[in-house]
């Protein structure tokens, strides 16, 4: 909306200065995150280049995952990893929706319908058994209900499948491949190759210390190769459950009293294992002569005839085939109601009479079940002590954390901190990307990184989880771009010097052994030589994705040796080519295919690159409130992300 307005107002200031005045009041409460700290499904968690995001879009994708791991899964478990990841999600695919506004792409709603109907017609279920059609909407939905499909959720998804293939097709357009690409293409994919390799690692740990006076040279020579980005130091306080441990103890009553109140979540529902056979129903007519072949076939079950033998021969459930109607272990909800009434009141080996349901009629043949348990008090004390301590501590720590924050508004955070009993600690400088470890802080470190260099010089954060541990920070200072003195990065500068002579030393070592020898003089130096034979380089992605492997190979004439070459995974590599059948000859057609296979996967690699570009360019401000959202970047609410990483991210309102 406010792009709009730039863009339609930006010469009119003078014109529209009264009115933005009026309409920025009232847009304060449209740009200030909903909610006011409590998150519902309409509450908008992120803004992508002016691309909402809804709570109620994360919660979908994040069922879609868990359903994902069927019904057994532990979703507490889960719940940390999945969510974080299905939140990236959305916001990737915000980021595809404005880059297909960017490139005018757009997909229509005909389009989408006709390759949803594509799609459902690959299943003969949903298909008129006369017609060969799909079922008409009124037919379809309740099958779709019953499975648990959610037709929305595929049109959802197969309208971002179209805008992705749309942006493909249309960033392919514009790849230029010629005929020498074309050739090499054809040769990478298709030329059959035999050849030795044999691959060497250097070795540093060999390389000895040279002192001071040689690394400090190496630093100065190497220097830009050291450049350290801004760094910043912060003063942080934190919290660990040991700190807290008497406050958030927890006793036998209260373990007992939170068992009886949770019962419902130890219990597991009563089960039972069936087959059945189905005979495929929609009108009156056909259901009375569903329901006489039920009858006539159940007389025939009960004199003994095999009853997945039966199911094979008769069912018109295309799940039966191959299984003899096996419906495996179930519960009464996985079922329609007419069916699971009937299921869960036979007795093991007794036949049913035939059940109507939605999809005609059934006969039901129960094997074996499962009466409904409960798991007691002394199985999951433990579980349920930790849990109560865990939460009690996040509560805790969080009071007492806010507490400080108020102590110190904005200042420093040492004497709030002592007047709480607590105590601030200085890190050492860190950078926001190849910070592995801060001194004095024992949590995971990408946990603090964004938001330490998202806030202003002097700035205190929010409350934040980091491990099993909670803090509060202040950016105390930011060192500017350079390159550290010797005393600082000494183990830095020591490991890329012994690395460096390890592999000068390693090369001229493999050069003479090669000379004298062939690749088998380069066994003594630990290499892993293999043959590879008739193979192509295309079915090798790590020799196809380096450019001077691939030339070598499709270059070195047979029985010749190709250059030593350093792989992207630092090790040496050479080749000897033993023999080489060429590929066949483009015709026009495989031409074309080829030329659009690689103008594609140019495409894909483009789009990419104009993603990662968006992605970084929207995060250039992210802690300038949701405004930059609308503007032109990305703007996350912090914290719902940080919820996120609770088991209770998604609401019982979803």
């Amino acid at each position: 909306m406010l792009r709009d307005f730039r863009k339609v107002f930006k010469d009119n200031g003078t014109t529209m200065g009264a009115l933005m005045v009026v309409l920025s009041a009232g847009m304060l409460l449209y740009l200030v995150p909903s909610g006011g700290g409590v998150v519902t499904p309409d509450s908008v968690v992120a803004r992508v280049y002016g691309h909402e995001v809804f709570r109620r879009e994360v919660d979908e994708q994040i069922d879609q995952a868990l359903q994902r791991f069927g019904k057994g899964a532990n979703r507490d478990q889960l719940m940390p990893l999945i969510a974080p990841q299905a939140f990236q999600m959305v916001l990737r695919d915000k980021l595809v929706e404005e880059l297909a506004e960017r490139h005018g792409v757009v997909v229509t709603d005909p389009e989408v319908r006709t390759a949803v109907e594509a799609q459902l017609s690959q299943y003969p279920v949903l298909l008129d058994p006369t017609t060969h059609k799909l079922l008409p909407y009124d037919k379809l939905k309740p099958i779709l209900d019953e499975s648990g499909f959610s037709l929305p959720q595929m049109e959802k998804g197969v309208r971002a499948s179209l805008v992705r293939q749309k942006l493909v097709d249309q960033a392919a357009l514009l790849v230029p491949v010629d005929a020498a690409w074309v050739e090499s293409e054809n040769r990478a994919r298709n030329e059959k190759l035999t050849f030795d390799e044999a691959r060497l690692t250097p070795d540093p740990s060999k390389v000895a210390d040279p002192g001071d006076a040689t690394l400090d040279a190496y630093l100065k020579q190497s220097g830009q190769r050291f450049l350290q980005p801004p760094r910043r130091v912060i003063q942080f306080v934190s919290l660990d459950k040991a700190a807290l441990a008497k406050e958030t103890a927890v006793s036998d009553a209260e373990v007992q009293q939170a068992y009886d109140s949770r019962k419902a979540q130890f219990t597991t529902a009563a089960q039972v294992k069936a087959r059945h056979i189905l005979f495929s129903a929609s009108t009156d007519e056909e259901y009375a002569a569903a329901l006489k072949k039920a009858q006539d076939l159940r007389a025939k079950l009960v004199k003994g005839l095999d009853f997945a033998k039966a199911a094979e021969q008769y069912s018109q459930d295309p799940s039966a085939k191959g299984r003899g109607g096996d419906l495996g272990w179930f519960d009464a909800p996985k079922m329609v109601k007419e069916f699971s009434e009937v299921a869960f009141k036979l007795k093991k080996g007794e036949i049913s009479e035939p059940v109507k349901t939605q999809f005609g009629y059934h006969l039901i043949q129960v094997e074996d079940t499962k009466p409904a348990t409960t798991k007691s008090f002394d199985e999951v004390k433990a579980q349920l002590r930790a849990q109560l301590e865990s939460d009690r501590f996040a509560a805790k720590a969080t009071e007492r954390l806010e507490n400080l924050r108020k102590k110190a508004n904005g200042g420093d955070l040492a004497n709030g901190a002592r007047a709480l009993g607590l105590e601030a600690h200085l890190s050492q400088p860190f950078s926001e990307t190849g910070t592995t470890a801060i001194s004095g802080f024992n949590g995971p470190v990408e946990s603090i990184l964004g938001p330490t260099f998202t806030l202003k010089v002097g700035g205190v954060s929010s409350v934040i989880q980091a491990g099993d541990s909670y803090l509060v920070f202040r950016v105390q200072k930011e060192l500017p771009p350079a390159v550290p003195p010797l005393a600082e990065i000494r183990a830095q500068v020591l490991t890329a010097w012994k690395l460096d002579q390890a592999r000068t030393d390693l090369q001229t070592k493999a050069a003479d052994a090669l000379k004298q020898g062939g690749l088998e003089a380069l066994k003594p130096l630990g290499a892993v030589v293999q043959t590879l034979s008739d193979t192509t380089l295309s079915a090798h992605a790590d020799l196809t994705a380096h450019s001077g492997i691939r030339k070598a190979l499709l270059d070195t004439p047979t029985g010749q040796t190709t250059p030593l070459l350093w792989t992207e995974d630092g090790k040496l590599w050479v080749a000897v080519l033993k023999a080489r059948t060429p590929a066949p000859a483009l015709t026009f057609e495989t031409r074309r295919a080829l030329v659009q296979s690689v103008q594609d996967q140019e495409a894909q690699k483009l789009l990419g690159s104009e993603m990662q570009t968006l992605l970084r360019q929207g995060n250039l401000h992210p802690g300038f409130s949701s405004l930059w959202g609308h503007l032109n970047g990305i703007w996350i609410d912090k914290a719902y992300e940080r919820q996120l990483q609770s088991a209770d991210a998604v609401g019982d309102d979803n």
